[in-house]
C-alpha cells in the first residue's frame, strides 16, 4: 500500500524492484523479459560462429577476375637472370605449354624453366667442342683456313675428326652428362624423366659439380657465375654453328648455290 502524500513509483521501477517487494504487475511482465533475453543470448551465440568463407566479388559485381596469364618469361621475375636477359623471346617458348608441363606437378613456370636448364646446359657441350677444335690438326687447320690463312690446308671431312681424338672425349663427356641428368632426375618427385622440376631456389643447371668450389668460395657470387656461364655458352654456340655452317654449306659449291 502506498502512504499518503508519497509520490507514485513509476511502473519501470516497479518492475525493477527487488522480488519481495515486487507488485503483481512484474510477475505479469517478468516472463517476457525472460524470453527476449534468451533470444537475445541465442543471437549473440549465432554471431560468434564461424561463417563460411564467401566467394569473392568484384566490386562491379560478379566473380573477382582470374590472375593474369604469362605473357612474356619476364612476369615470371627469374632470380638467377641478370646480363644474361637480353630480352630475347620471339617465339615465346618461354611461356608455351605441352613440351615440358605434362606432369601433374608442374607449374606456369616449369616451361621456361626447362628451356633455360637446356639453354645452359647446351652451352656447356658447345663450349666443349669449340674448345675441341684446337685440340685436333684436322679441325685447326680448318679453322685457319676459314679465317683466312693461306698457308692452312683445309683436309677436313664429314667425320670432324671424331675418328681420331675427339671420338673418346666425346663419349666420356656424354656419359658425365647422363650420369649427372640421371641423379637429378632420381632426386626429383615430378614422375616426369622428360623434364626437370622447376625450384624457385635451384639455378637451373646445376648438377651439384663444381670441384673448384667456384660458388662457395669467400666472396663468390653464384649468380654472376651462372650469367656469365650463359653468356660464354651462347658465344661458343654461335661459333661452333658458324664453324660447321662454313665447313659443309660455304665450303661446297654445289651445296651452297642451292641454298644461299
Amino acid at each position: 500500500s502506498q502512504m499518503p502524500g508519497t509520490p507514485a513509483v513509476p511502473p519501470m521501477l516497479q518492475q525493477a524492484a527487488p522480488a519481495s517487494a515486487a507488485s503483481p504487475e512484474h510477475w505479469q511482465v517478468a516472463p517476457l523479459s525472460a524470453a527476449a533475453g534468451a533470444v537475445a543470448l541465442a543471437l549473440g551465440a549465432a554471431s560468434k560462429r564461424r561463417k563460411p568463407i564467401a566467394t569473392r566479388r568484384h566490386f562491379f559485381g560478379g566473380d573477382a577476375p582470374v590472375p593474369k596469364k604469362a605473357t612474356s618469361y619476364k612476369d615470371y621475375k627469374d632470380p638467377w637472370l641478370e646480363s644474361a636477359d637480353l630480352g630475347f623471346d620471339p617465339l615465346k617458348l618461354a611461356v608455351s605449354t605441352g613440351v615440358f608441363d605434362t606432369a601433374a606437378t608442374a607449374v606456369p613456370e616449369t616451361t621456361y624453366y626447362n628451356y633455360r636448364e637446356s639453354e645452359v646446359k647446351h652451352g656447356r657441350f658447345a663450349m666443349g667442342a669449340f674448345l675441341a677444335i684446337f685440340a685436333e690438326s684436322a679441325d685447326r687447320s680448318a679453322l685457319a683456313k676459314q679465317l683466312g690463312s693461306t698457308s692452312a690446308l683445309d683436309s677436313l671431312d664429314g667425320t670432324l675428326g671424331l675418328d681420331e681424338v675427339q671420338a673418346p672425349v666425346l663419349l666420356i663427356g656424354i656419359g658425365i652428362q647422363a650420369l649427372a641428368e640421371y641423379n637429378l632426375q632420381k632426386s626429383e618427385t615430378d614422375g616426369n624423366i622428360l623434364s626437370v622440376q622447376y625450384k624457385r631456389d635451384r639455378c637451373p643447371g646445376d648438377l651439384g659439380f663444381d670441384p673448384l668450389g667456384l660458388s662457395k668460395g669467400k666472396g663468390s657470387n653464384l649468380k654472376v657465375l651462372h650469367n656469365t656461364e650463359v653468356n660464354a655458352g651462347r658465344l661458343a654456340l654461335i661459333g661452333v654453328t658458324s664453324f660447321i655452317f662454313k665447313e659443309f654449306v660455304v665450303k661446297d659449291p654445289s651445296i651452297a648455290s642451292k641454298i644461299l
